[in-house]
């Protein structure tokens, strides 16, 4: 059971929220430059360090969704909330997989893909490009009650044994062989790629190494935690935690790393091949780079109290809708770029449409207060009831698979 600083209802963490909110900006800029071909002019090193750094964002919300876990559902597990837990998990998870279905839609409708194939994604057997974070989100949380019963049956070394294993087991797991054809079509290989890495056909990490990173978030929460309690020998164990996490990621990584010819892993991160193929570097160079932007900013907006990262705020609050209608816009945007500068301005434009669509969202679901304009007010409110009434069939669905007890 946690101890009694964090047995209370979890305050947000302005730096975790934060770095949630850059880490999601970061990968749909990264959507935006890919779909718009930006990086087919923009060739060099300022290119490849470019990509290389949006790459770790992945990483960074993964373990922050493990870090949430931690900070905020643990303590209701802990405290005999477990079934109302599951339902808030389940009914998030649920609604991960109708927004994931919705952009496999409207890539169809785009002419992206046929039919059939628009069918097999439905199904969980094909793949996406942009979207299939949305499916890992919806199979993650649906395990999510699962490893917080691991995390308090056993203590954080279960999470920690998890963290470690998965990766430990990449030469062994590198090596199995991809699934059969099955009817002379590849039914069977991309879903092993999403799910245990068979192949490198989807976009990684997939879901057990993900989970695997999930993990590894659950301890980087606790030790944020205990960083901010107000006991100073928690705070110490705290630093420690993080500090030996960061130690640790940052052995790793060099331990991996060519150093015969270091920019060909700088490369290999930027292009997404060591991603695609689950390579444990790829997670320990994310998970270092994600304890640095950590640190950095608990220390900015929640022990110094700075507030100048507010204005990002909205895109950690709205993720579910920014991965969902940022990439259904890229795959509704033309399939031409103006020759004038290249998809740059275009992918530029797109970007901050993204955003201002998230940040409408945001304000239209914030309640209707008395300073509210009328115009708006109305138009916010029956934006909430429809959305509502879209909630009400999701929230049926999960109460009969978790009911309420007591």
């Amino acid at each position: 059971m946690p101890p009694k600083s964090i047995r209370s209802a979890a305050p947000r963490i302005n730096g975790v929220d934060v770095t949630r909110s850059l880490a999601i900006m970061l990968a749909m800029l990264s959507h935006t430059l890919i779909e718009f071909e930006v990086f087919h002019a923009w060739q060099g090193p300022a290119a490849t360090f470019t990509r290389f750094a949006m790459q770790t964002a992945p990483v960074t919300f993964i373990c922050l969704f493990g870090a949430m876990l931690e900070i905020v559902y643990a303590p209701r597990f802990a405290s005999g909330g477990a079934e109302a837990a599951t339902r808030q998990l389940w009914t998030r998870a649920l609604q991960c997989y109708l927004l994931y279905a919705l952009t496999v839609i409207a890539l169809h409708v785009s002419g992206g893909q046929s039919i059939g194939y628009t069918i097999r994604c439905l199904l969980m057997l094909g793949i996406t490009p942009y979207a299939d974070i949305l499916k890992f989100y919806a199979l993650a949380l649906l395990a999510a009650p699962l490893l917080l019963r691991l995390r308090l049956s056993y203590g954080l070394g279960a999470m920690l044994a998890i963290a470690l294993a998965v990766p430990a087991a990449f030469p062994l797991l590198s090596q199995l062989p991809e699934p059969p054809m099955l009817f002379g079509r590849d039914y069977l290989v991309k879903p092993a790629s999403f799910l245990y890495g068979g192949s490198n056909q989807a976009g990684g990490p997939s879901v057990l190494h993900g989970l695997a990173l999930v993990a590894a978030g659950m301890v980087l929460g606790r030790g944020v935690r205990l960083l901010l309690a107000a006991d100073g020998e928690e705070r110490r164990l705290g630093g420690a935690i993080l500090g030996l996490m960061l130690g640790l990621t940052v052995l790793a990584s060099g331990l991996m790393w060519n150093w015969q010819a270091p920019y060909e892993t700088v490369s290999a991160i930027a292009d997404m091949s060591l991603r695609n193929d689950n390579h444990p570097i790829y997670a320990s160079i994310g998970l270092a780079a994600t304890l640095v932007e950590v640190l950095l900013a608990v220390l900015l907006f929640d022990r110094l109290g700075r507030r100048w990262g507010k204005p990002v705020l909205f895109l950690g609050r709205t993720s579910l809708f920014t991965f969902s209608f940022g990439n259904i816009l890229l795959y509704l945007a033309p399939e031409t770029v103006p020759a004038l500068g290249g998809g740059l301005p275009l992918a530029l434009l797109f970007f901050t449409i993204m955003l201002g669509q998230s940040w409408i969202f945001l304000r239209l679901m914030t309640p209707v207060t008395e300073d509210t304009s009328r115009v708006w007010g109305s138009i916010a409110t029956a934006f909430q009831r429809v959305m509502r009434w879209m909630q009400r069939p999701v929230d049926r669905t999960v109460s009969r698979l978790v009911p309420a007890t007591g």
